[in-house]
């Protein structure tokens, strides 16, 4: 999944902020957001709007389309 969302870093480069969050417990400030958007498995991508809203989550390997789908629903 790297490769994938490497590019899409940089296809939207300046329109959308990408954060990536280690939940194998070492980061308990990371353990906490996963666990309030409900992260169980990985990999798990949220998608947030602007305004801080939980636009839509899609977990599981993903096609760049389907990445790509979930980012352009958010504007």
């Amino acid at each position: 999944m790297e490769p994938l969302v490497e590019g899409l870093k940089k296809q939207y480069e300046g329109k959308v902020e990408f954060r990536r969050l280690n939940v194998d417990g070492s980061d308990p400030a990371a353990t906490e957001l996963a666990t309030k958007l409900g992260v169980q498995y990985v990999p798990h991508f949220t998608y947030v709007n602007s305004d801080g809203i939980v636009g839509s989550q899609a977990v599981g390997e993903k096609t760049t389309e389907e990445l790509k789908a979930g980012i352009d629903a958010l504007q």
